[in-house]
């Protein structure tokens, strides 16, 4: 057992509070984790942006508690091109032969692990991917932050349940709450934070169960991190109401030039993973390649390196950008370097380099929207327009477009601005760029909606699943995890992981059917191994889950899983048992007969 039997039932989880009491668990400790890896990479950054690189991107007000760029150097063409592929090499080598879930931009893999494998992510996961993630931006690589402390808290998270022996369900609950307080730590957004974990999963629905655990985490890492690092939000902004209706129209422009650039970004992102998954060179050296691509962009925009976030606080200040390398300024050179930071962001993440594409999105969203205000002051000038406004609604309605969260999106920069004044403005921009991106998402692992998940397999529909009869879908039946009762549980343990099992079906010596053993639920520590070495037997701690026949229905099938927190359930038959079924056979089930039921409904 993970704890001392005594122990076991106090901190096992027993409904929704013990999850609540978690959730403030793992928002404590990822608000810790997102200031420890903050520190780390701007610490990183103000040494190569500064003394390597000679560039200073700018720093917003939210992180300047940490080191800044105070002393830039002569600009070094050098370091721009060569920097970046040197970063991707270190991370090559890291996802290559120490982590390979580290790769990548991070949120699609824990988009990946809600949907498909119960919430579970290795716990060195969080580790590397920040490692990696610290390479690859400070050594200018075009990406976000959020990843990896987004992979912090959800590691904490999933780690958390299976210590406590929780199952797949709440697994997957903390494992969100651990990602919302990622993203409202390292974002100073406790609301966008939790909307934006519940909301990434899907690409039509929202992952209502876990809200509330969300929120509680993403406001105690929140403020967490806000104690040690000072309040306020991440952008310091002047106030702003939308009070001349004559901007609408430019803001449906921007809506739907967002979603023009939103469509790009996505199409160019995905053949970009798909061209260096392919590409005949080793896996390793790919990073480094991409980084090399990215260094010649720099050489003619080095605005496109690292997060951009820099950049959006020097334009909400009221600074004029103007081109490091050609000294031109106006509204097509804000527009050039939206369209070249697709481009470094594509090759940086897509080229298996670590990198959030959160980030990399609300700069290039605040670069279109910057593009429009100062066009329009161009065309315009009796307007009075101010540009920053549009540089934030930018923000959120790109990436509202690109990741299919338009809710996330709206929050998520109210609160990294401290204020919803600019709501109205997001809502409408926002919505054209959603509704016209309904076919396209920048998370290739995102569902339409939680009724398509294997994540929810109790909310089929009852009704069809008592009308299923077992044995009008199954014939043959799985063994793999049947086991006998003489067993010990040391020796379960020890095969386990060769089974991929947690939960087993116990049998005696003529096959009948004794109960259930879940090592979810008792497990030997390896500290007591020794002591405890065969003298429990599987039999001494089985559970009592009764089983099903072949005539019974899938929805008796179901609610006997629920009711026994097991993942598998007996079939037996004159007290032998044939084998069992997993939650994944009910599911496919219930799939192939609500298809065949629309197949022959539209027939008719």
């Amino acid at each position: 057992m993970r704890f001392p039997i005594g122990l076991s039932s106090v901190f096992s989880i027993q409904g929704p509070r013990s999850i609540y009491v978690y959730s403030l668990l793992i928002g404590l400790f990822s608000g810790f984790g997102a200031y420890g890896f903050n520190w780390a990479l701007t610490w990183t950054e103000s040494f190569t942006f500064g003394n390597l690189i000679g560039y200073d991107p700018g720093t917003p007000a939210g992180d300047l508690h940490f080191h800044s760029v105070d002393k830039v150097g002569d600009l070094s063409p050098l370091w721009i091109l060569f920097l970046p592929a040197i970063g991707g090499l270190f991370v090559g080598i890291i996802t290559s032969f120490f982590c390979q879930e580290a790769q990548g931009g991070g949120t699609d893999s824990l988009i990946h692990a809600f949907h498909f494998n119960e919430g579970k992510i290795s716990t060195k996961v969080p580790f590397y991917k920040a490692l990696a993630t610290i390479l690859t931006l400070g050594s200018g690589g075009s990406g976000g932050k959020e990843g990896p402390t987004a992979q912090i808290g959800a590691g904490f998270g999933s780690s958390l349940a299976n210590f406590l022996g929780a199952g797949a369900r709440a697994r997957r609950t903390l494992m969100l709450a651990g990602t919302a307080g990622g993203l409202g730590a390292i974002f100073r957004a406790p609301l966008g934070g939790a909307i934006t974990a519940v909301e990434m999963v899907y690409q039509e629905d929202i992952e209502s169960d876990s809200l509330v655990p969300c929120v509680l985490s993403s406001v105690t890492a929140y403020l967490t991190y806000t104690s040690i690092a000072g309040s306020g939000s991440i952008f310091s902004v002047k106030e702003y109401s939308l009070n001349d209706y004559r901007h609408i129209p430019l803001y449906i422009v921007l809506g739907l030039l967002c979603y023009v650039v939103g469509y790009f970004f996505v199409k160019v992102y995905h053949w970009v993973q798909d061209i260096f998954s392919k590409l005949p060179l080793p896996n390793f050296l790919k990073p480094a390649f991409g980084g090399l691509i990215v260094g010649c962009i720099a050489l003619l925009f080095p605005e496109v390196l690292g997060s951009g976030f820099g950049l959006i606080q020097r334009m909400i200040n009221g600074e004029v950008l103007t081109s490091t390398s050609f000294g031109f300024s106006g509204p097509f050179f804000l527009l050039a370097v939206a369209i070249f930071k697709v481009f470094s962001t594509s090759l940086t993440v897509g080229s298996g380099s670590s990198g959030g594409l959160l980030g990399p999105s609300f700069a290039i969203g605040g670069m279109l929207g910057a593009f429009v205000g100062t066009m329009a002051n161009v065309l315009f000038p009796d307007l009075n327009i101010i540009v920053f406004p549009f540089l934030l609604v930018g923000m959120g309605s790109f990436f509202a477009g690109v990741a299919r969260a338009p809710i996330a999106g709206m929050i998520m920069v109210c609160d990294m601005i401290g204020s919803y004044a600019l709501l109205p403005a997001l809502m409408i921009v926002a919505m054209i760029a959603v509704v016209l991106s309904h076919k396209i998402s920048i998370y290739r692992n995102q569902i339409k909606n939680r009724f398509l998940s294997p994540s929810h397999h109790w909310d089929m529909n009852q009704d069809i699943m008592d009308r299923i009869r077992i044995q009008d879908h199954f014939t043959e039946f799985r063994k793999y995890a049947m086991v006998s009762e003489h067993l010990s549980l040391t020796q379960l343990q020890s095969n386990a992981p060769g089974i991929q099992a947690s939960d087993f079906i116990l049998i005696g010596s003529n096959e009948e059917y004794k109960g259930i053993v879940s090592l979810r639920k008792n497990r030997i520590l390896p500290e007591y191994e020794a002591e405890l070495k065969n003298l429990i037997t599987c039999g001494e701690i089985v559970q009592d889950v009764p089983p099903v026949c072949q005539k019974d229905t899938l929805g008796k099938a179901l609610r006997i899983l629920l009711e026994y927190d097991v993942d598998k359930l007996a079939i037996v038959e004159e007290n032998r048992c044939l084998g069992y079924l997993r939650y994944i056979d009910l599911f496919n089930a219930y799939q192939n007969e609500v298809k065949n039921k629309n197949k022959k409904t539209k027939a008719v």
